[in-house]
Order: C-alpha cells, then sequence, then structure tokens
C-alpha cells in the first residue's frame, strides 16, 4: 500500500502576539489599525498568542472571546503561551495546542546558548516575489535586490547589496545587537529581535544616503539611519 503521508522536519516563522490588556475592545481596536497599517502582512498569518503579561488573570472565556476577536480580522492563532498550568491543561483538552517555553518556541538568545560559530548565508541572485531566505546560524548577505513580497530572516544580522523590498527580519533567536544594511530602503517590514516596524510609505532619503542605510535596535526602539 502506497504512502498516505509523509512527516518532514522544516522551519517556518511565527509571529507572536503578546497580549497586555483584558480589554477586548481595545485589543480589537487596535488589532484594526494595525491591518490597515499592513493588510497583506496580516492577512491569514499564524500566530502565537502569548499571555504570560496577564499571570494567574486569565479564564478560558477570555481566551475563547480572544480567539474569536482574532479570527475575525483574519489572524490565525496556532497557539497559546500562559504561565497558568491548570488553565493550560484545559485549554488542551478543549482543542487549544500549547506552546512551551525552551521546547516549541526558540529560546532568547544568552551566553550559554548562542552558537560559537556562525554560518552565514550568501545569495548571490535577486530574491524574488514569494521566496523566503533563512539563514539560522548567522548573517544573511544578499549580493543583489530583494522583490517585493520576498522575505529575509537571519539569526544574526541582514545585508543586502541592493534595494530592499519586502520583509527583512533579523536576530530570530532574540540578538537585540543585529542589525540590517540594505543600499536603498523600499521594505514593507522590517524587525529586529522581535520589534517590528512597518512603513506605511516609502522611506524618505535621509540626507546624503549614497552608502546606504543600516537599522537597529536602541532602547527597544527600531531606528533608521546612515551608514
Amino acid at each position: 500500500m502506497p504512502a498516505a503521508f509523509q512527516i518532514k522536519g522544516s522551519l517556518f516563522t511565527l509571529s507572536v502576539l503578546q497580549i497586555l490588556s483584558k480589554d477586548l475592545d481595545d485589543i480589537e481596536k487596535q488589532i484594526t489599525t494595525k491591518i490597515k497599517q499592513a493588510p497583506q502582512f496580516f492577512n491569514n498569518t499564524p500566530m502565537v498568542v502569548e499571555l504570560n503579561a496577564l499571570a494567574t488573570e486569565l479564564t478560558l472565556e477570555f481566551i475563547e472571546n480572544l480567539t474569536a476577536v482574532l479570527k475575525k480580522h483574519t489572524l490565525l492563532p496556532v497557539g497559546f503561551r500562559l504561565l497558568d498550568n491548570n488553565l493550560a491543561e484545559i485549554l488542551q483538552t478543549k482543542g487549544f495546542p500549547i506552546f512551551k517555553e525552551g521546547k516549541n518556541m526558540p529560546a532568547p538568545v544568552t551566553p550559554a546558548n548562542k552558537v560559537s560559530t556562525s554560518q552565514h548565508k550568501i545569495i548571490e541572485t535577486r530574491v524574488r516575489s514569494g521566496q523566503q531566505v533563512i539563514s539560522q546560524q548567522g548573517d544573511l548577505i544578499v549580493l543583489s535586490s530583494v522583490s517585493s513580497g520576498a522575505e529575509l530572516l537571519a539569526s544574526g544580522n541582514i545585508h543586502v547589496y541592493g534595494t530592499l523590498r519586502g520583509r527583512a527580519i533579523a536576530g530570530l533567536d532574540g540578538d537585540t545587537n543585529a542589525r540590517i544594511f540594505c543600499h536603498k530602503l523600499e521594505a514593507d517590514l522590517v524587525s529586529i529581535a522581535g520589534q517590528y516596524k512597518i512603513f506605511e510609505e516609502p522611506v524618505q532619503a535621509l540626507g546624503n544616503d549614497n552608502n546606504g542605510y543600516q537599522i537597529q535596535l536602541k532602547d527597544g526602539t527600531i531606528m533608521i539611519g546612515l551608514i
């Protein structure tokens, strides 16, 4: 009998939606605003919902109502993280997947778990729309341009020696010192160590930008400057 399915290892990038309030009306209003800023990014986007900030104030009813709000706005919860182990067990019996710290999710980068030897990835050709390029253990270097609809991901820095369009996500494992460099910046979204910035309009030139741009985190905020 021929095999009806196969199980393959793969790497998928999941956004983490950190819930900081129990006010569902406020959550829905702010989600609506974010979706208007970048409708393609949030359309049918799978997300892990993190509820750790709410500690023990959670109830099953709140999580069910929150899930309904997210699905209403085409956000797809694929799992939850929370501190209440008893509630987590109840959620699992109701069919809600639970992501546990350090097992289902990447651990934050610390001196003890950083990769000791980097394995940089170099791409010599244009990254086209629909392509996703990942460097799991070092920098990602693109010697050409990146098209709209493409996605770059790296545990370290991202270097683009042409125009950066689409999405660029550096510091995948939580490295807050990671940076994004590009000759010309026309991205839809950039992210470093979980902090992100969405561009509603093209980036205005910053003085003499002939040498390109660098994007980095300063005090938890993404900053854009010249190289």
